[in-house]
Formats: structure tokens, C-alpha cells, sequence
């Protein structure tokens, strides 16, 4: 008979397995994209969410409020967001997509599904074990990104 796992063994293990995963993927998109990984975190939560502030951009990705500026200003310089005037706060502006913006961001994730959809084939993954798979992964999101201890 096997001794028990000490509690939160097999979440550290997801957490062990999803840092070198994610750092990868993130090079990838940086490398073969052009695109760094802020841009692309800020073009996702605009189109997610519409225009909002960068402070609220900060909030939403958990992620410092200089550093979505930083990103912010690289995305507009690239012309893919603008600013516009915030009618319900003088000095924090509101950041939008712009078109060009979106047809990049539309083209990045077309990409992405066409090599992902071709890496799912070649492992033979089972629909079932994404499907948990991503249940975890929200439920952790959600406890640990929007309700934080």
C-alpha cells in the first residue's frame, strides 16, 4: 500500500509543469510572431473586455500597472490601439483596439488554432482530458486570479 500524496503535491505538479510550458509558449509567440507577450496580453484583454483604462488593464491580467503601459504604448506605436479621452475620468484615458490591431490579433490566433489543431492530432489527445483539463485550469483562475488571498 502506497502512502497518500501530501496535499497540494499534484497541484504543484501542474504549477511545475505550466511554468516551463508557459515561459515557452510565450518565446514562441514573441519569436515567430513578432508580437511580445504584453502586446499580446493587452490586444486579448481589450478584445475581451472593450475599451478600459489601463489601470484596469493592469487589474485584469494581474500584471503591473507600469509594465500594461509600457505594452500599451508599444502596441499603439505599432498602431494596433489608440487612446481616446475617458469620459468618466480626466487624466486615465481609455485604450481600444483599432482595426489593424484586430485583424493582427485575428491572425495571430488563427495561427496559433492552425498549430495547436495540428499539435492535438499529433499527440492523439483525448477530448475528455482537455475538457478536465480545462476545467482545472479555470477553477484555478479563478480562485487564485479574480478571488486572491
Amino acid at each position: 500500500m502506497t502512502a497518500p500524496e501530501e496535499p497540494g503535491a499534484r497541484l504543484a505538479a501542474v504549477f511545475d509543469v505550466l511554468g516551463p510550458l508557459y515561459r515557452r509558449g510565450v518565446r514562441a509567440v514573441e519569436q515567430e510572431g513578432g508580437m511580445p507577450v504584453g502586446v499580446r496580453a493587452v490586444l486579448d484583454a481589450l478584445a475581451g473586455c472593450g475599451p478600459t483604462t489601463v489601470p484596469a488593464l493592469g487589474r485584469t491580467l494581474a500584471l503591473s500597472r507600469q509594465f500594461v503601459q509600457r505594452s500599451v504604448d508599444d502596441a499603439a506605436a505599432r498602431g494596433w490601439v489608440r487612446t481616446r479621452e475617458n469620459p468618466a475620468h480626466r487624466r486615465s484615458v481609455l485604450v481600444e483596439l483599432t482595426a489593424t490591431g484586430e485583424q493582427v490579433l485575428a491572425d495571430v490566433r488563427d495561427t496559433e488554432r492552425r498549430e495547436l489543431g495540428a499539435l492535438e492530432t499529433d499527440l492523439d489527445l483525448d477530448p475528455g482530458d482537455l475538457d478536465a483539463c480545462l476545467r482545472v485550469l479555470r477553477a484555478l483562475s479563478t480562485r487564485l486570479l479574480d478571488h486572491p488571498s
